[in-house]
């Protein structure tokens, strides 16, 4: 029988690579895959083995086994991913490796004993924890639409990318928004999950563009 050994924490991922955790609404942290990925040697993983299990290209529906196997056991997990369960329209054309993905995090949850669910794994996200208030009708002295595309593009951000982003989230334009709004999404695209969407949006148009 394998040998028991303590499980990996946020703590010591986190000291490993700050980047390997990210911290979202009410400080709550969550790991991502591919950072468990990269430690699981360091605990005697020594194979992951795919299966798709279920796949329904209509409903863009698929489900995965993923078996890990090391000096620790082996542990078996899945994973799914469909239109409901993802919150970023733009990956759902890659449904298929979502839901391998999901389903390798979660089976490497259960191997390195770490209970906290993984990024991937998660759905519908919120930019913050308050409830937006309805969108308002812009005021003769809101700034016009060039003055805060300005000031997006000093920041490194694309308007248009912005409200694409907002759009997919039944969220006003930013040329929409009133000037208290349009602060307060200034400092949520500084957190580290609006630089996770974007990367995401970017990611998902260059796959595109291959097809």
């Amino acid at each position: 029988m394998p040998k028991k050994e303590p499980g990996l924490t946020l703590d010591e991922l986190e000291k490993i690579d700050p980047s390997y955790v990210i911290r979202l609404k009410g400080g709550k942290r969550y790991p991502f895959t591919k950072a468990l990925i990269s430690v699981m040697w360091r605990y005697g993983v020594e194979s992951i083995e795919t299966e798709m299990i279920e796949h329904d290209p209509t409903a863009q529906r698929a489900t995965h086994r993923a078996v890990i196997n090391g000096s620790r056991g082996m542990y078996t997990a899945h994973g799914d991913c469909c239109p409901k369960s993802v919150s970023n329209r733009g990956v759902l054309p890659h449904y298929q490796r979502i839901s391998e993905t999901r389903a390798i995090g979660r089976a490497l949850r259960w191997y390195l004993n770490l209970g906290e669910t993984a990024f991937d794994e998660l759905g519908e996200l919120e930019e913050d924890t308050q409830p937006q208030p309805a969108p308002k009708k812009r005021k003769r002295a809101a700034p016009k639409p060039m003055a805060r595309a300005e000031v997006l593009k000093q920041k490194g951000h694309d308007i248009e990318v912005i409200d694409s982003l907002r759009r997919r989230r039944n969220k006003p334009s930013v040329n929409d928004l009133s000037k208290a709004d349009f602060e307060r999404m200034l400092e949520w695209l500084k957190t580290d999950q609006a630089k996770q969407m974007i990367h995401a949006y970017y990611i998902a148009k260059e796959e595109n563009k291959r097809r």
